[in-house]
């Protein structure tokens, strides 16, 4: 944005120096013979000792030689301030200007007319610096500049045009328009020129002329244009007939009157920041050297306190962003808000950014953004807002950086469903563990005939909203981190309840095997004597049938003490080679008088060819009486009672089912779970030890309905396991072949 060079200041003094040099070399001969000792104010010798060169003669001698201070006395009291050699600029305009003129030594008490109107003018410029440094604001300082001018240089300046450098370089935005016909208020004074209110109430500044130069930026032809020379070599220049400059943009030249015009920079500490434009009414041949180089002077000190405004402005905004950051953390950390992590990092930012509205979006299940909260009034339909959000998901996926948007209808990769009043608007990824989780917009809204319609979002606030969508990422983060540690805390006490209760039930459980331990005894004793008495009765004999239902009840009860005892005291199988057809027959006489009892049908296939199985064929016997004694109980009279057995690719199952009752689904699941069945003849507790006896042997039994049978068990003993247990060598058998070598 324009060419660098060293600071204003020490520029200005350069250029005093220099002319000084000039002055010096023409009065007293050659700035060498200055240097040596020679005086340029009086005739009398230097009173200092010789210097190599004149700069550090006038430097370090002559700014404090009490010849140089008192002709500056003479011409006007000593500003106040520290000295040097910018104070001595007003007397060497009066100076140039008498010997130009052929007039009398200037720093004598009398001067003409002429030289007071000078020195009137360089002195009200040089009272505008520190109000050029206290203005806020490129408007206000541009308007103390042109009004400084103006009232300056009442004869020869009709025309100002202040000009600030865009950010991108290339082209030149007018901030400040003065005419000196549309003052609609005299100013007789030139103090009145330094009061802007007074000046913007006469009108003075951007009339109605300027509306053509208001509208758009200028371009700036590097190649052919002296604008460009202004803002890229920060080369000045003056044109006698600007409508015959073919160097000038057209646009410009038709708002400048038939007068010279000067194209000067305007310096900031390390660039250009802008263009000052002054035009002379008809009539008026120009300006001195002296003259634009006065006025370049003060432009630069503008330039310098427009800089200085902006870092000033940066600071307050700088500040306030990261107070609302602050104010953001402070409310997202409070146990319990009131709003969600992105609903209040939302609101936070667009009141930093003082934007229109704003929207988030964030993530769903199915990988899509959804509407989260919408801040202010975006007179949008819901449907734009969701394709809007679709369009930042993609772009933010595809490349996580904030997105500042200078015009979104201009833009073709938003919907054209939106607003029209969307102006600028800004785009924030969401971030976790590298994941894009959501999305924050910023939108300021257009006016019309504003410059600009809307005000850009800078590279401050972009990274203002990359902070404040940190702070709502961690507190995201943070509620996750919450939440799944309060399901854990709940699961804990959960868990401890249930051991407590684990641990009643234990007791319940040592005692109920003390009792059912106590009670199997005189249950035996009971069943016994019941049988001695009945073989001594007749079948004829009233209390024959009486003794059976005590014989039978007696079984039943030793039964159930027995299932309890096992479920209880598991013990580890005793493995030998069994059949388990076998078994099943052995099962099934057991429960031989039930079936005819209940007169259920029994439909029995077994394999013929099914391997021994290397098993505790006493636990495998319970097992399927269990498991049979479950479907008896279950299948009512008249039922079917189903038990095959079969080879599989790896084991040799058994299978019983019944026709009863059909059950749920997850009564079945719940099947061989202790105490889950409220069945008679304790089968709720018979299928928990068939399910345990089953583990043992490395096997599974499932449940399952099917068709017309409520519900099928199915026994899988591998038959791989019981080939490596076989294979296994018998250490019985080496022993004997120890002992058969012994002998």
């Amino acid at each position: 944005m324009g060419v660098r060079r060293p600071a204003s200041t020490a520029r200005i003094e350069e250029q005093i120096v220099l002319e000084w040099k000039r002055y010096a070399g023409r009065k007293a001969g050659t700035d060498q013979q200055v240097a040596e000792g020679a005086c340029y104010l009086d005739p009398a010798p230097c009173p200092f000792e010789s210097r190599p060169e004149f700069e550090t003669r006038f430097v370090k001698d002559c700014a404090s030689c009490a010849r140089l201070t008192g002709a500056m006395e003479r011409i006007a009291p000593a500003p106040s301030g520290p000295g040097g050699v910018l104070p001595t600029l007003s007397l060497l305009f009066r100076l140039v200007e008498a010997e130009g003129m052929g007039a009398a030594d200037p720093t004598s008490d009398s001067s003409d007319d002429g030289e007071e109107s000078r020195f009137r003018t360089a002195a009200h410029l040089l009272r505008v610096l520190p109000l050029l440094h206290a203005a806020s604001g490129v408007e206000r300082t541009a308007r103390l500049l042109t009004g400084a001018l103006a009232g300056g240089f009442t004869e020869s300046i009709d025309t100002i045009l202040f000009f600030e450098v865009m950010p991108d370089g290339a082209s030149l935005r007018l901030e400040c328009s003065f005419r000196r016909a549309d003052l609609g208020l005299p100013i007789s004074t030139m103090e009145g020129f330094l009061d802007v209110e007074t000046l913007t109430a006469a009108g003075a500044f951007d009339g109605k002329v300027f509306e053509r130069l208001r509208e758009a930026p200028i371009s700036i032809d590097e190649d052919r244009d002296l604008l460009a020379d202004a803002v890229f070599d920060g080369r000045p220049a003056v044109v006698a007939r600007p409508h015959e400059e073919l160097r000038l943009p057209s646009i410009l030249v038709d708002h400048l009157p038939p007068g010279p015009a000067a194209i000067l920079p305007v310096f900031g500490r390390e660039r250009v920041g802008g263009v000052l434009v002054i035009a002379a009414p008809p009539g008026v041949a120009g300006w001195t050297s002296s003259q634009i180089e006065l006025v370049t002077a003060v432009a630069a000190q503008a330039g310098i306190a427009i800089e200085g405004a902006a870092l000033t402005d940066l600071s307050h905004r700088r500040g306030a962003g990261l107070h609302a950051m602050q104010d953001l953390c402070a409310a997202l950390v409070k146990p319990g808000a009131a709003e969600p992590a992105v609903e209040t990092a939302l609101r936070a930012l667009a009141d930093a950014t003082e934007s229109t509205h704003g929207a988030a979006w964030t993530r769903t299940a199915d990988g899509t953004h959804a509407l989260a909260v919408v801040v202010g009034q975006p007179d949008a339909t819901e449907g734009a807002l969701k394709e809007l959000g679709e369009t930042l998901r993609h772009w933010l996926e595809a490349d996580p950086k904030p997105i500042r948007l200078d015009s979104v209808a201009g833009d073709p990769r938003f919907p054209a469903i939106l607003p029209e009043s969307w102006g600028t608007a800004l785009a924030i990824p969401l971030r976790a563990d590298d994941r894009v989780w959501g999305s924050f917009l910023l939108v300021r809204e257009a006016h019309p005939g504003a410059e600009p319609a809307a005000q850009p979002f800078d590279a401050e606030e972009a990274m203002l909203g990359e902070l404040a969508a940190t702070i709502a990422s961690l507190a995201r983060i943070r509620e996750a981190g919450g939440d799944a540690l309060a399901l854990a805390q709940r699961r804990l006490r959960d868990t401890e309840a249930q051991l407590r209760h684990l641990e009643k039930i234990a007791v319940v459980g040592e005692r109920g095997m003390q009792v059912a331990q106590d009670i199997r005894n005189p249950i035996s004793a009971i069943s016994g004597f019941a049988k001695r008495v009945l073989k001594n009765l007749g079948p004829e004999n009233e209390n024959h049938e009486y003794l059976e239902i005590i014989l039978r009840e007696a079984d039943r009860l030793e039964r159930v003490l027995g299932e309890q005892i096992s479920l209880a005291q598991m013990t580890r199988p005793r493995l030998k080679l069994q059949s388990l057809n076998q078994l099943v027959q052995e099962a099934l006489e057991l429960q031989s008088d039930e079936l005819v009892r209940r007169r259920v049908r029994l439909l029995k296939r077994l394999a013929p060819d099914l391997p021994s199985l290397l098993i505790d064929p006493d636990k495998i016997r319970q097992v399927l009486a269990n498991i049979i004694q479950y479907a008896l109980q279950s299948v009512p009279s008249g039922g079917r009672v189903r038990v095959e057995t079969r080879t599989g690719p790896g084991v040799v199952n058994a299978e019983i089912a019944h026709d009863g009752p059909k059950v749920a689904g997850e009564t079945l699941d719940r099947l061989f779970v202790p105490f889950s069945m409220s069945r008679r003849y304790g089968a709720g507790v018979g299928l928990a030890v068939a399910y345990q006896m089953v583990r043992e042997h490395g096997g599974e039994i499932r449940a399952r309905s099917e068709g017309d049978w409520s519900s099928i068990v199915t026994i899988y003993l591998p038959v791989r396991e019981n080939t490596d247990r076989r294979a296994k060598p018998d250490r019985r058998a080496g022993r004997n072949d120890r002992r058969r070598r012994m002998a």
